[in-house]
């Protein structure tokens, strides 16, 4: 067991450990995208995502894509994500980063509407999102189903130019696919395909992007 002044002292180690570590994170030098690939021979995307809002995804044939950097991707569906950005995170260090160096925290449905998350908090973590309802906040009945932490892959240097673009708060339609990663010493990174299943671990989408924009004004409005 440990007194009083020591938990004091090593909670202010773990505190200072997680703070310098995220600052080398974001401070050292962007390494330059591994990935080039030449979307004109990859599967059709629908151009936007559903009415409703939720995203549009359909499944396609099992192509394998070179990534580059020693990682390959086969592509599970289609898929197109249009929401407001919630939370962004850049990796630099971690086995990914020279293929994904970005993550966007991003809701749609109700929660992309103006006000929609007035009533959420949201945190990242490494390769994840942290979200909590505060208690007084009136939720839609699937309100965490449109919470989505999304890991992205650039298909080419500029497209990687217009994702690093992205600020929180803006609104955005994000094209691509579902994702399996292998390759470069990494167990198989194999995206979520269901919107129930959680942001945390195991409930992420993996998305190989091929095209991104940033639309003006709200859902209803872009559409």
């Amino acid at each position: 067991m440990f007194d009083e002044s020591t938990k004091i002292a090593l909670f202010a180690v773990f505190i200072g450990a997680w703070f310098f570590n995220l600052t080398a994170e974001q401070l050292a030098p962007r390494a330059e995208l591994a990935t080039a690939v030449e979307s004109a021979r990859l599967p059709p995307v629908p151009p936007r995502a559903m009415p409703d809002g939720s995203p549009a995804q359909e499944r396609v044939a099992a192509t394998r894509v070179a990534l580059g950097d020693g990682f390959e991707a086969k592509l599970l569906t289609s898929y197109v994500l249009e929401g407001r950005v919630v939370t962004r995170r850049e990796f630099r260090h971690d086995r990914t980063s020279a293929i994904s160096p970005l993550d966007l925290g991003i809701v749609w449905g109700d929660l992309a509407e103006p006000g929609g998350v007035d009533g959420i908090e949201f945190r990242t973590a490494p390769r994840a999102i942290w979200f909590s309802r505060t208690s007084d906040a009136e939720m839609p009945a699937n309100w965490k189903d449109q919470v989505t932490n999304n890991h992205l892959i650039p298909a080419n240097q500029a497209v990687n130019d217009a994702l690093m673009a992205i600020d929180v708060g803006a609104h955005v339609r994000i094209r691509g696919y579902l994702v399996v990663v292998t390759g470069n010493r990494i167990s198989p990174w194999r995206s979520s395909t269901r919107r129930d299943d959680g942001s945390i671990v195991g409930g992420c989408e993996i998305i190989l992007v091929t095209d991104v924009e940033v639309l003006r004004g709200t859902r209803t409005a872009a559409l």
